[in-house]
């Protein structure tokens, strides 16, 4: 918060406001991505995860998380740059909102709405952990 800024009860209405704005950003670009990944990995089924050799699987579980990070990296930056309607209210800046930087957040809602990367860790972790998850 700026020094010059007092703590008031509207700093902090309008600060949770954009909190819970950048949050619905992250969930849209989130849902974007996922079904852009969902597409491209959507020619197998949960049941081929379990016959691909397992140095496949490997590699493909791990080419997946690598390109969720670095897309989750690129929209962050993305939803850094979409203006805040409720910049400058009572006071408070949206660019020095600490959640800008929640690339975490976006990973994770991408991670959720990817069905082919879940069955792919479902079958790495039963086959290569000796987990028995249903994710």
């Amino acid at each position: 918060m700026p020094a010059n800024v007092p703590f008031t009860a509207a700093f902090l209405a309008v600060k949770l406001g954009d909190i819970g704005y950048v949050t619905v950003l992250y969930f849209i670009a989130a849902m974007i991505f996922a079904k852009v990944f969902n597409q491209m990995y959507e020619a197998r089924t949960a049941k081929e995860y379990d016959e691909m050799p397992i140095w496949h699987l490997t590699a493909d579980v791990l080419l997946h998380i690598f390109l969720v990070g670095v897309v989750a990296y690129f929209m962050r930056n993305l939803v850094g740059l979409v203006p805040s309607p409720l910049d400058g209210l009572a006071g408070f800046q949206h660019a020095r909102l600490k959640e800008l930087q929640g690339g975490f957040i976006l990973a994770v809602l991408i991670f959720m709405f990817q069905q082919s990367l879940r069955d792919k860790i479902t079958s790495f972790a039963k086959r290569v952990m000796g987990f028995n998850i249903n994710v």
